[in-house]
């Protein structure tokens, strides 16, 4: 049973963590990292908190998983919009 404890904490932590850390990564500036670094982690964390999220909010019948899934999913698209339209543009 904890395993299963585990599995349940490392699924709901990648959709309500995940969304908003590639989104601040999405603000960190070029000096501390490279540009195609932050590019590729934000990007895939964002997708992996897409994908969770969306699972949670279709398989998943609480309030409290619609409002981490969605709060995921709008995090991660708007990380995703980020790394596609607006950091091409800072340099």
């Amino acid at each position: 049973m904890e395993s299963l404890a585990l599995l349940a904490t490392l699924i709901i932590s990648l959709t309500a963590l995940g969304g908003p850390i590639s989104l601040a990564l999405t603000f960190v500036p070029q000096k501390l990292l490279p540009l195609a670094v932050i590019k590729i982690l934000a990007f895939l964390l964002g997708v992996l908190a897409i994908v969770v999220g969306l699972f949670l909010m279709i398989n998943v019948d609480s309030i409290g998983a619609l409002l981490m899934g969605g709060f995921g999913v709008a995090t991660a698209l708007v990380a995703i919009y980020r790394v596609i339209k607006v950091i091409p543009k800072l340099k």
